[in-house]
C-alpha cells in the first residue's frame, strides 16, 4: 500500500477508535418539562461523545454547559444538559455541539414567575401523522408557552422506531422551541410498562410511578399516572402537593377521563379522585383516551353547595381515530373531531378555545375567577354531580364486552349491577335497545327502580335477527348499541351507550 494511503487509513482508524467519528443527533434537540428558572434539554445520538449546549440571551452563544448521559437503549444514546439560574420569563438562544456535530441554533423560553401564561391541551397524536402535523403547524403559528399531551403518542410504546415515526419525526420543529409535557398514556403504558415514554420524557424516574407537578406563571400543573386510579401513594402525593401550591390556577391532566359521555364512555375513578378534585380547587381536569372533544359544564354535588365547581374536559382528537361523541346536559360542547386546546390565563381570566386543524373555532369559553368560585355567568352554569354519576353508572353498564355472542336459540347475556352512589333519590329507568338495533336484533326492555342503598341487578337477553359479522378486534355487524332512560325528582336523561363488542373472538 502506498505511504500517503497507508497514512490516510491509520489516521481514519485512530479517529475512529478515539471516537472522533462525526456524530448524528437522532432525536432532537427537545425541551423537558419547565423548571424554576431552569431548562432542560434533550438530545439521542447514535454515538457517545463529549456534547455541550451554548446558549446565551443574544445570539453569541458566549456560555456553555456540559451534557450528561442520562440513558442508553437500541444502540441510541440519550443525552441531557440542565441549565440554571436563568432569568425567569426571558428567551435564549442555543444550539446542541459536540466536535464537527452542531444542531441549528434555535431558541427556549424561561418559565416566568406570573401571568401572562399561554398553553395547549391534546391528545391521542397516535395514527395519524399528517393529522398531528397539521395541529402542531398550528400550535407553532400561535406560540404558546407550553403543551400538554394527555397521552397516546404512539401506537405502541415499546416499540422505538414508532417513536421516530409518530412523535418526534412529527413534532420536532416545534418540541426544540417549546416544551411538550405528556402524562402516561395507555398505549404508552401497556407497551413494555412505560420504560420508553419514561426514558424519553423522565430517564431518572421510576417508570412504574409516573406522576409528578411543575409550575408556570400563575398555574400549577398535575400529571397524574392513569394505571393507578386506587393508588394510596399517589393520593397521598397529590395532597402534599396541592397543599403546598400557592399558584392561582390549578389544572390536572390524564390519559383517561374521570367523565367521559362519548367514546370509550371512560370513567376512571369511583369518585374520590372527584372529591379531591373539589377540595383543592382544582379549576380543570384534562383526559383524553376517547377520540373526541367535550367540555362539561363545571360541577359539583347539590349535598355540597359550597364546593368548588371543577370543569372536565376531553381531549383526544390530535391524530387517533375518531369516536362517536355522546349526548347529555352536563355537556356544554361535544363534538367528533380532530382537535387541539388553547387556554389563555391573564391575571383572574382565562380564555380557552378549542381548534381544529386548519386553526378555525370549535369552542370558545372565557371566564373570570374569584375567592369563592368564577364569575356569576360560568356559576349559574353549574351542573349537579349526582347527575353525572348516574350518566356514568348507566353508560358503563350498557356499554360493557358481550362473554357470548348472540344466537337465536342462545341469546347473549348482559348482567347489570346498578347502584346509585351519590343520589339520594330513587331512579326509575328503562334499558332497550336503540331504534337502529331493534332492526336486527330483540331483546326485551329492562325497566325498575334503584332504591338509596339497595342495588338493583338484571340480565339483557340479546338475540339475533339476521346473520352478524365480528372482526379481528370484536367489533359486531350490523351493531348492538343499548339505550337508557333514567328519571328522579330532580333529574332526566336519555343516553346511547357504545356498541357492544366481543373481545374473545
Amino acid at each position: 500500500m502506498p505511504r500517503i494511503k497507508w497514512m490516510s487509513f491509520c489516521l481514519a482508524l485512530l479517529l475512529f477508535r478515539g471516537g472522533l467519528v462525526a456524530q448524528t443527533i437522532t432525536k432532537g434537540p427537545y425541551l423537558g418539562t419547565p423548571q424554576d428558572r431552569t431548562v432542560v434539554i434533550r438530545w439521542e445520538s447514535d454515538q457517545t461523545a463529549d456534547y455541550s449546549v451554548f446558549y446565551s440571551r443574544n445570539k453569541s452563544l458566549n456560555k456553555s454547559a456540559p451534557a450528561t448521559l442520562a440513558a442508553d437503549t437500541h444502540g441510541r444514546y440519550l443525552y441531557e444538559v440542565k441549565i440554571e439560574n436563568l432569568k425567569p420569563g426571558k428567551k435564549y438562544h442555543y444550539k446542541v455541539v459536540a466536535g464537527s456535530t452542531s444542531s441549528p441554533v434555535d431558541v427556549f423560553k424561561v418559565a416566568p414567575n406570573k401571568s401572562p401564561t399561554r398553553f395547549v391541551v391534546m391528545g391521542d397524536s397516535r395514527t395519524h401523522p399528517d393529522i398531528f402535523k397539521a395541529i402542531s403547524d398550528q400550535v407553532d403559528a400561535l406560540a404558546p408557552d407550553l403543551i400538554l399531551s394527555t397521552g397516546d403518542l404512539v401506537g405502541s410504546g415499546g416499540n422505538f422506531d414508532e417513536w421516530q415515526k409518530y412523535y418526534f419525526g412529527v413534532a420536532g420543529d416545534v418540541i426544540d422551541h417549546i416544551p411538550l409535557v405528556s402524562a402516561l398514556g395507555d398505549h404508552e403504558g401497556h407497551s413494555d410498562d412505560g420504560r420508553l415514554f419514561a426514558h424519553f420524557f423522565m430517564p431518572r424516574r421510576d417508570h412504574q410511578k409516573l406522576w409528578f407537578s411543575f409550575d408556570y406563571g400563575d398555574a400549577h400543573f398535575v400529571a397524574l399516572d392513569y394505571r393507578y386510579p386506587d393508588s394510596e401513594e399517589m393520593i397521598e402525593w397529590f395532597e402534599n402537593d396541592m397543599a403546598a401550591s400557592q399558584a392561582k390556577w390549578t389544572f390536572v391532566y390524564l390519559h383517561r377521563p374521570l367523565y367521559n359521555f362519548g367514546g370509550h364512555r371512560s370513567y376512571w375513578s369511583d369518585g374520590r379522585w372527584q372529591a379531591l378534585m373539589h377540595r383543592y380547587k382544582v379549576d380543570m381536569v384534562f383526559a383524553g383516551h376517547s377520540h373526541l372533544y367535550e367540555r362539561f359544564y363545571p360541577t359539583r354535588p347539590l349535598s355540597q353547595p359550597d364546593a368548588w365547581p371543577v370543569t372536565y374536559i376531553t381531549t383526544g382528537g390530535a391524530g387517533a381515530p375518531l369516536y362517536r361523541a355522546g349526548e347529555s346536559s352536563a355537556l356544554a360542547m361535544t363534538k367528533s373531531v380532530n382537535h387541539f386546546v388553547h387556554i389563555s390565563l391573564d391575571g383572574d381570566r382565562l380564555e380557552l378555545k378549542a381548534l381544529l386543524p386548519d386553526g378555525s373555532l370549535l369552542d370558545h369559553l372565557v371566564l373570570q375567577k374569584k375567592e369563592a368560585g368564577y364569575d356569576d355567568h360560568y356559576m349559574s352554569l353549574v351542573v349537579p354531580e349526582e347527575n353525572m354519576e348516574l350518566h356514568a353508572m348507566f353508560a358503563k353498564e350498557i356499554s360493557q364486552h358481550l362473554k357470548s355472542i348472540p344466537l337465536k336459540k342462545k341469546p347473549a347475556l348482559l348482567h347489570l349491577n346498578l347502584a346509585a352512589k351519590l343520589c339520594a333519590q330513587d331512579v326509575s329507568f328503562e334499558i332497550a335497545l336503540t331504534d337502529s338495533a331493534q332492526k336486527s336484533y330483540i331483546m326485551e326492555p329492562v325497566r325498575g327502580a334503584i332504591k338509596h342503598g339497595e342495588p338493583f341487578t338484571g340480565v339483557l337477553k340479546i338475540y339475533p335477527k339476521q346473520s352478524m359479522t365480528i372482526s379481528r378486534w370484536g367489533d359486531i355487524e350490523p351493531e348492538i348499541m343499548l339505550t337508557a332512560t333514567y328519571k328522579t325528582d330532580l333529574f332526566e336523561e336519555t343516553i346511547v351507550g357504545k356498541a357492544l363488542w366481543y373481545p374473545d373472538y
